[in-house]
Order: C-alpha cells, then structure tokens, then sequence
C-alpha cells in the first residue's frame, strides 16, 4: 500500500477541505495508507477521524504569515521523515509552499499540489502579487503536478511562466454521487414551490474580503428596499460577520436578510433558496455554487472567468464586478420574474452534471497517484 499525505492548513469543513474528503472518500481503499495533517480540532479533524483516516495535528500551522511559520516547516519535515510518504498531496497556499518544502527536502517520491485559487491576486499591491508569484514559480518547481480546478487559473500561470506545462493539468471539483442524488432530489421538488410570495436568494460564504460581502449586503439591503418580494439568507462566518449584521440592522431590514451563522448541513437550506449568490473578487471552483446548481438553482455569480467556466448566462446572470447599480437591478429583476429563474435553474442542474463529475475527478487524481516511483 502507498502511504499517502493530504496537507491542509484550517480543520474547517469549507470546501478546500472537502475536496480532500470528496477525494480521498473514493480512492481504492486496499491500495493507499490515508494520512491528513492540518492544524488541530474543528469539524474538519473529527470527520476525517470517523472514516478512520490518520489524523495529524500540526501545531505551528497557522493562516497569518509569521516568523513561525519556521517552525511549521521543521514541524511538517519531521513529519515527513518520521512517515515516509509515498505521495504528498498539498492543498491551499501556505500549506502548498511550506510542505512542498519540506517535501521535496524529505525526497518524497510523489509530490502533487491542488491549485484551489492563486495567492496573487489583483486586490494585493504590486510587491506583494510579485512576491507570492516567486513563492509559487518556487514551490511549483518543486512539485511533480500541479492540479488546478479551472483553466482560467491554469492557463494564467502558464503565461507567467510559474509552472511547467508538462506539470500544469485541470482537474475539475466534483461532488460524491449519494450527495448529487439528495441535491437532484431538491431539484425536482422545486416545482411545487412556483407560488411562493416571497423570494428568496441564498448562499453559503466566508465573510471575507475575498467573497466581497460588504457590497453583496449593501446591495441585498437596497434591493429589500424597493422589491418587496425578497429575502436574503447568507450562512457563513467570518471577519465582517458582525459588520455585516449591523449594515443589515441599520436598513431595518433583520426578518428579511438573515445571517443564521455556518451550518455543515447546507441541503435544508438549499430546499429553502429561490437562487443562489456568489459575488466573489476571486475564486476557484467553488463547492457552494456546484451543489447550488445541483439542487437546481439559478445562479447570480461576479463575472470574473473562472466562475464563468461554471456559469453561463442560460443558467444564471452574471453581473459585473464593483458595480453596484447593476448588481441591486439584477436582484430585482431576478425576484420579479421568478419563471426565468425557474428555468434558468433547470439548464443549471443539467450543466452542472455535464461538466462536473464524481468518478472523472478521483480517476484523474488517480492516474497522478499511480505514477508514483
């Protein structure tokens, strides 16, 4: 058996961290020893631990970039010495730097990244999108594959020359198939739901700079305001959570934008949405937006290319970033035209399934496994 690693930096159960889960949950089970390494307790460590996965806590992981971080790469060395992987499968940017380090010293013989979103962005300044682009020519140099999960991040790296396009390979996110079959299941009870006064629009988001939340609340505030007929539910934590809920408690406006806290079991929430929101600055392949199409869901997404990969205008509206007036009209004329919306949903839960599949996804990461010397 090969003994493989999954290195994760938060024990969240976001979808970077049930990637891993998705993944690993499919692999043959006589033909790898599971490992998964991240930093200690949270929902993620105690469902890796109930499918009986070796759990190892990392002390010195953290998210904030620090003088520790030192510590976290002779923690994830000695680690990796003591273990002797076979495979080193990173996730997420720090985790993806430090352990294809300490990988790569350890001379794994198979060392493999996901790519679930660059480190550079447009929103960093000039020095620090220069520098995470150096860390990731590095770190990718070091690595036997890179794995991206759209082509838009792909076929960006490759024009700046981060990353070998003997290396470079798109694997798109899938989700299990008993999941898709209880989302399908949603999807088909929707049309008993067409004589709904009200009109809901929903997410399930980190409140963070990334998912722009600020403007996405500002907006569903003045949109309430002038269609009578909506009503938000954003689940989710995060650094503007409390910010948000005053933005929200200032338009008077709590019964109508709800923001209930994180709550793993999303498909009670998805029966509950009319269309589902992403207004992100950025993003990979977001699980939310899989799952959201899967259950039938029209979706409102930022046009930014990697989310057009998922969503086209025939299942959903894509609104153009920092525009705020368009973004407010668009939720209006969303709500007040709820048979657009419905069929939207319709062409959104069949092209989901044409480009997203469970079985694709684990035998491609396989065929990546199976090369190991």
């Amino acid at each position: 058996m090969k003994r493989l690693l999954h290195l994760q930096l938060l024990p969240l159960l976001s979808g970077c961290q049930n990637f891993s889960l998705f993944l690993l949950d499919g692999l043959p089970k006589n033909q790898f020893d599971i490992y998964v390494a991240s930093a200690p307790d949270g929902d993620f460590v105690e469902a890796v631990k109930a499918r009986g996965y070796h759990y190892l806590p990392l002390k010195y992981m953290k998210r904030p970039i620090s003088i520790k971080d030192t510590l976290a790469l002779a923690e994830l060395y000695l680690l990796m010495k003591r273990y002797h992987f076979d495979i080193v499968h990173t996730n997420s940017s720090k985790p993806g730097f430090l352990g294809r380090l300490a990988a790569a010293c350890s001379h794994i013989p198979l060392i493999l990244h996901t790519e679930h979103g660059t480190s550079f962005q447009s929103d960093q300044s000039i020095w620090q999108q220069n520098l995470y682009k150096q860390l990731e020519k590095w770190a990718n140099n070091m690595s036997d594959y890179v794995v991206f999960v759209n082509n838009t991040d792909r076929l960006q790296c490759l024009k700046l020359g981060l990353v070998s396009p003997f290396k470079a390979i798109t694997i798109n996110n899938a989700l299990p198939y008993e999941q898709v079959q209880i989302l399908t299941n949603i999807a088909q009870e929707r049309a008993y739901k067409l004589d709904k006064e009200e009109f809901v629009i929903g997410s399930t988001i980190r409140f963070s700079q990334q998912k722009n939340v600020i403007n996405l609340i500002s907006a569903a505030c003045q949109a309430c305001k002038k269609e009578s007929k909506l009503k938000f539910i954003i689940l989710g934590e995060g650094e503007y959570w409390n910010l948000c809920r005053q933005i929200v408690h200032s338009y008077g406006l709590n019964e109508r934008i709800i923001l209930p806290g994180w709550d793993n079991k999303i498909e009670k929430w998805l029966a509950l949405f009319d269309a589902f929101i992403l207004y992100s600055r950025w993003e990979a392949q977001p699980f939310s937006v899989i799952e959201a199409m899967h259950s039938g869901l029209p979706i409102i997404i930022s046009d930014i290319p990697s989310l057009r990969e998922l969503v086209t205008e025939e299942c959903g509206w894509l609104v153009p970033l920092d525009n705020q007036a368009a973004l407010i009209q668009c939720l209006i004329e969303v709500a007040t035209h709820r048979d657009i919306a419905f069929e939207k949903g319709i062409a959104a839960s069949q092209r989901i399934k044409e480009i997203s599949d469970y079985k694709t996804m684990v035998n491609s990461y396989l065929q990546l496994y199976r090369k190991v010397i």
